[in-house]
């Protein structure tokens, strides 16, 4: 009974409707991307110029110009600036500042990955929703074969019909997970050279400490 009910259904609906679900999918895929690649660029880093400036402070010993350096919102200038908080506030424990910098990278790594997950997973499940299409256009097919003639099905637009969008969804689902991949590798590859360029001038910050000078009254020197 449940299986009659099913083959009816696919007779009268066909396969057209998970054409739309892949679609529904593929605009979701593209807010994610969209709204990742407009974070990473309002917060670029402009690491060449981050670097100088921030190295040329650490050699100095200038907190103050430190912090300059690190002014603004990017992965790395946060996690910078959480460890040179502690040491305008007079901390010189390298691993109370270590730990207060990779607190920091925890948060920031968070925010940047948000919401790539949905991509791989659209990258996953997008062939498979297409790969339901293409049975569900088969079984139509079949379904009204079983019910015509072969003379008479062989001419019925329906069975055609049914056959097209079978092919039609397995090659839409392909088409919107191919994409989906790409993206998700290219911005967690974005992400995970950012995460890098953090580490490196973390520890530059913990080398260059013993540099590092804060006047008596708490003002950065």
């Amino acid at each position: 009974m449940l299986t009659q009910k099913f083959l009816d259904l696919t007779a009268s609906f066909g396969a057209d409707w998970v054409n739309w679900v892949l679609l529904a999918v593929s605009v979701i895929g593209l807010a994610v991307f969209i709204d990742r690649a407009v974070l990473y660029l309002r917060t670029r880093e402009r690491y060449a110029a981050l670097r100088a400036a921030f190295s040329a402070s650490l050699v100095a010993g200038e907190v103050g110009g430190a912090l300059q350096a690190v002014a603004g919102d990017s992965l790395c200038r946060n996690v910078l600036r959480a460890g040179l908080a502690l040491v305008a506030r007079g901390e010189r424990q390298p691993a109370a500042i270590e730990q207060a910098m990779l607190g920091q990278l925890s948060e920031e790594r968070g925010r940047y990955e948000a919401n790539l997950p949905v991509l791989t997973t659209i990258g996953n499940v997008a062939p498979l929703i297409g790969l339901l299409g293409t049975v569900i256009g088969i079984v139509g097919a079949f379904y009204v074969l079983g019910k015509m003639g072969t003379v008479q099905a062989s001419s019925n637009s329906q069975v055609m019909s049914s056959i097209g969008e079978a092919l039609v969804t397995t090659g839409l689902g392909i088409l919107v997970a191919v994409p989906a991949v790409v993206a998700f590798n290219s911005l967690r590859a974005h992400v995970n050279g950012r995460l890098k360029l953090a580490e490196a001038l973390s520890r530059e910050l913990l080398a260059n400490l013993p540099r590092l000078r804060v006047d008596e009254t708490g003002a950065e020197g």
